[in-house]
């Protein structure tokens, strides 16, 4: 006898598509690694925009079938991991390490701890996040809010750029300065 049925729907935050824009325009690869299954996630991921044509989904039971030297070349093509362990987000981390990358890994749950200690960057969710990830993560994000790590890169980015700019300045004033008082020396 059917009773009844009930759906859920948990839609992603609005600004989210907006700053994976930004992302890829600044040159960041934003990939999710889940442990959903693989249509939630093919359906998240294209709703916010973070999936295109020719970008795949490779699940956890795949990932497993291939050798970390296998799966070096393919990384550049996928986009989504679904339906991961905690010991596969680990890897993944570790491969994209290998190939020079500076990754950062958000997480909320205890199943993010590893991959969150293994990341350059660790960001733990402060709202809905266990302790466990607060405490492994190096940053803890206040509002649990993606575009939040992309206003934070932007602030960063531009801190930088100002301190090369007085840096630069800083040094040709001395040097000039220098020059002057070795010419008056000569």
């Amino acid at each position: 006898i059917f009773i009844g049925m009930a759906a859920l729907h948990d839609p992603p935050r609005v600004e989210v598509r907006e700053a994976l824009v930004k992302t890829h325009a600044a040159g960041i690869k934003v990939i999710m690694i889940t442990g959903d299954n693989e249509k939630t996630a093919e359906t998240i991921g294209v709703s916010i925009g973070l999936l295109n044509h020719g970008d795949e989904i490779i699940t956890g039971a795949q990932l497993d079938e291939h050798t970390d030297k296998q799966l070096l070349p393919l990384l550049a093509k996928i986009r989504i991991f679904a339906r991961t362990s905690p010991f596969q987000k680990h890897r993944i981390v570790k491969l994209y390490q290998s190939l020079g990358e500076i990754v950062a890994v958000t997480g909320d749950g205890v199943n993010d701890a590893i991959a969150l200690k293994q990341a350059d960057v660790g960001i733990a969710m402060g709202l809905v996040g266990t302790d466990v990830a607060r405490e492994t993560a190096d940053m803890v994000l206040t509002d649990d809010n993606f575009a939040t790590i992309v206003r934070a890169l932007e602030e960063g980015r531009n801190i930088i750029k100002n301190l090369k700019n007085s840096i630069k300045y800083l040094l040709s004033c001395n040097i000039a300065e220098a020059l002057v008082l070795l010419v008056g020396l000569l």
